[in-house]
């Protein structure tokens, strides 16, 4: 018979906050095309435009909402793609 009281973790994928020469590093909670739900566990204030690398892919996003909870500070973000130009 299951125990309906244990649960398993799930395995979340690590990100990183760009803030120009600082990095805040954060656990990706959700992530789509457009939008990610990231937790900071770091006391941070983090400005309302901002930059996120998730799997080697950086975006530039802006917070929608913030939520603070026990385990950390939540960030629901409105993400776009960023072109990066390599320097010739």
């Amino acid at each position: 018979m299951a125990n309906k009281h244990f649960t398993h973790d799930v395995p979340r994928k690590s990100g990183k906050i760009l803030l120009g020469s600082s990095i805040v590093p954060c656990i990706v909670l959700e992530q789509s095309s457009v939008s990610a739900r990231v937790r900071v566990l770091v006391a941070a204030r983090l400005p309302e435009r901002l930059t996120v690398e998730i799997d080697g892919e950086v975006r530039q996003g802006r917070v929608s909402l913030r939520k603070q909870g026990p385990l950390g500070l939540d960030l629901w973000l409105d993400l776009k793609a960023v072109e990066i130009s390599a320097a010739a």
